[in-house]
């Protein structure tokens, strides 16, 4: 199925990913693939209220492997405007009792390629695997259901930059975000262009490890795939009832991919594609109409609501201002 023995696996679709990019290690483990386990270091506002990636230069006690990557450990932690922030990589590493691999995102496309590119050379790596959970990594871009459209984007364009590398879309909708049917249909196009790699799954081997890890670490998304472990069928409501998730068997599922045909079929991936700085990539998107994770993320700031105070019907109340007003901001301009 792979053409490497030896891998980076690092979830690309936002801080949480780490957790299902850490269970599915531990399956490719199994297979006889060396793995080291990576992430991108990017909170949800309710864990780290500063919008946007948390940059290298503001982590403190990880061991540094280049300007662009550094390995965590249980210590590790993030300095942003005073707060102590200990993201998910952090509690993966606890749960795991090994190192994780993160790399700045703050760059845009470029830092985040050469924090992976140095990882590699690095552990003498053979190739890359993105994790993504929920499977909005597929979409094209401009889809109205898209709340997290740019750590996607870098992701997708980092991966195709790489020959040796594969992008696996773990547990389909289980972020609450584009609908079961429509990611199925984006996945069958990507099949028809012979993108399928291959397919693997959870079973109870990972339960224990999951539960293990999901003790340190906070991820809704990831969360998913436990409760179809343990049987749930039907509606689930996650970040803080703002989105709804139909648990079911397809959580439990990971599909294999080549990013290359991903790539081609992302329209966001390839207009964030050669940007040196996150809010480039940003601007980039929103010219285009899209409201991104950052934007949520600068509009609840602007709320000055406490993050424990914040409610599901804030968050698409702001979300939704925040679209209209980008829009008008478009037609005006």
């Amino acid at each position: 199925m792979f053409d490497g023995r030896s891998y980076l696996v690092i979830g690309v679709g936002g801080g949480g990913d780490v957790v299902s990019a850490a269970i599915l290690a531990h399956i490719l483990r199994r297979m006889g693939l060396n793995i080291v386990v990576g992430s991108i270091v990017w909170e949800r506002f309710t864990i780290d209220p500063t919008p946007g990636p948390i940059p290298l230069d503001s982590i403190i006690d990880c061991r540094e492997i280049s300007r662009y990557a550094c390995m965590v450990n249980p210590s590790t932690y993030a300095l942003r405007r005073g707060k102590r922030i200990v993201f998910q990589a952090v509690n993966v590493s606890r749960a795991l009792g090994e190192e994780i691999a993160v790399v700045d995102v703050s760059g845009g496309v470029d830092s985040y390629w050469r924090g992976v590119m140095t990882i590699l050379d690095y552990y003498g790596l053979d190739g890359v695997i993105g994790v993504d959970v929920g499977g909005d990594i597929l979409a094209y871009g401009l889809e109205e259901e898209l709340w997290s459209p740019l750590a996607d984007a870098l992701g997708l364009a980092v991966l195709n930059r790489f020959d040796e590398s594969y992008l696996i879309v773990h547990s389909l909708g289980s972020d609450g975000e584009l609908p079961l049917e429509y990611l199925l249909k984006r996945l069958s196009t990507i099949i028809s262009k012979k993108g399928l790699v291959g397919i693997i799954g959870l079973t109870l081997n990972e339960k224990s490890l999951l539960e293990k890890i999901l003790y340190y670490a906070y991820t809704e998304a990831s969360k998913i795939q436990l409760l179809a472990l343990q049987g749930y069928y039907g509606e689930y409501s996650i970040r803080r009832g703002s989105r709804k998730v139909m648990v079911n068997p397809y959580s439990l599922v990971s599909f294999i991919l080549k990013p290359h045909i991903v790539y081609s079929e992302s329209l966001i991936a390839r207009v964030v594609d050669k940007t040196n700085s996150i809010l480039e990539a940003k601007e980039k998107l929103n010219k285009l109409g899209v409201y991104t994770e950052y934007d949520l993320e600068e509009d609840l700031l602007k709320e000055n609501i406490e993050p424990e105070y914040l409610s599901g019907d804030d968050i698409l109340r702001i979300r939704e201002y925040g679209r209209k007003r980008l829009k008008a901001e478009l037609s005006s301009g």
